[in-house]
Parts: structure tokens; sequence; C-alpha cells
């Protein structure tokens, strides 16, 4: 009956903009020791001593800023945070994908109303960097991280996709892929918690918990603000 028209809104490849978000860190001097699980965070008087399962090093640092993810509120609580005090415990939220075959039928990016209390945008289309079409994600909390798509899904997806589009075909809806969200327990929509644990006995301490979408698009402006908190915290 009506829709918002949003001329600027696009996508990009996100691999590509951690790669050269990794090569301008490099550049920058900035060491990175991939596949290096952390296994404590003492805090010192001067700082942190984060150590790491993998050949038992430890790294000293004045500031630790914790941007882990789906594991971020268990980051914080081998810190010492209490993380459901704080309202930083995470729930999963899977979300699968399914891919339409052939030629797309649009070429914009196509948005329903979003879901009831907010969980999430609904089922949308989108088109990658090679105008392939898919449809997702939908929302599913899960317990545990499985990235495998549910093919008994392509009936719901199909019915949700063609109140967007008119004129789909079942057949051509293929399982493509899924992503787990981290979102905070709580009632409602619950905001990023992007802070500084000073107040909470850890100075220095940069907590950011519960970035889902849109943290990628919103990922340089989060960083921003991240570093006015180190500013402040040296």
């Amino acid at each position: 009956m009506a829709a918002l028209w949003s001329p600027n809104t696009g996508i990009i490849n996100s691999h590509v903009l951690m790669s050269r978000l990794y090569g301008d860190a490099v550049g920058r001097g900035v060491l990175f020791a991939f596949n290096s699980e952390v296994a404590s965070i003492q805090r010192q008087a001067d700082g942190y001593e984060v150590g790491v399962l993998q050949d038992d090093f430890r790294v000293l640092s004045d500031i630790v800023i914790n941007a882990a993810g789906l594991n971020s509120d268990k980051i914080a609580e081998l810190a010492g945070l209490d993380v459901d005090g704080l309202g930083c415990r995470l729930n999963y939220c899977k979300g699968d994908y399914f891919s339409y075959s052939g030629t797309s039928p649009v070429s914009r990016l196509l948005y329903p109303v979003p879901g009831e209390h907010l969980s999430g945008l609904g089922v949308h289309a989108t088109l990658d960097l090679a105008g392939q079409l898919r449809f997702g994600p939908d929302t599913e909390d899960v317990t545990t991280l499985d990235y495998t798509v549910d093919e008994r899904k392509k009936k719901g997806f199909f019915q949700a996709a063609s109140r967007l589009i008119p004129g789909l075909e079942e057949s051509r809806f293929m399982p493509h892929m899924a992503g787990i969200r981290p979102k905070i327990k709580g009632p409602g929509v619950q905001d990023f918690v992007i802070r500084d644990e000073k107040p909470n006995g850890f100075p220095n301490f940069i907590n950011l918990v519960g970035i889902e979408s849109p943290g990628l698009t919103s990922c340089l402006a989060i960083a921003k603000t991240v570093r006015s908190l180190v500013d402040e915290g040296l």
C-alpha cells in the first residue's frame, strides 16, 4: 500500500572491509594474535594481565577493549564483572538466508515492517555485489552455535518473500547461509552496551556487548566512540 524510499541504502563486501581495516592497523604497528583464546583476565594495579590459552603467553595492558562478539559476555565475566547485574548477558539469535536462483526480479533492497517487539527486521530481500538475490534473515533463539541452514524453512521463506515480491517461484529458493546475532537479555529492544566499566570497579576495561546488526553498518562510528573512551581513560 505504501513504502519509504531510501536512495542511499547500499551494500558492502564485509570481508574486504575487514581486510582493509586489518591492513591499516598493521601499517600503524598493531600486532595481531589470531586463533588465541583468552583464558584469564586479572586486574593489576597498573592495568590488566590477559592470559592466552594457546602457547601459555600473557599480555600486560593499560586498557582492555572487549569486542568479542558472541562471547563478549563471557569475556566480561572472565574479568570479574557481574554481567547479569549489569545487563550484559547474551542470548543467541540465529538467522537463516535462502538465495533465489537465476536473474533477480528486483534491483533494490526491500524491507518489510519490522517484527513484533522489533525482534528483527523480518525476512527481507537483499542483493550481493554480483546481483544475486537472497532473502533473510529470520529469527530463531538458539543455545548453540550451529550455522546449518534448515531446509524445512523453504516454504515459510517463500511465503514471506512473496509478500514483498509477487510472482516468485518456490522452486528457485535454495538454502544459502546462516548467521547468529548476540542479543542482550531483557524485555523489549536492548541497545548496544558501549562503556568504560570504571564505575563498576574496572577502569579502562571497555565493554562492547550485544553488538548485533546494525553493528557492521555503524562499526566506524562505534570505533570513534571507543577511541573517545580510551582518550578519557588515559
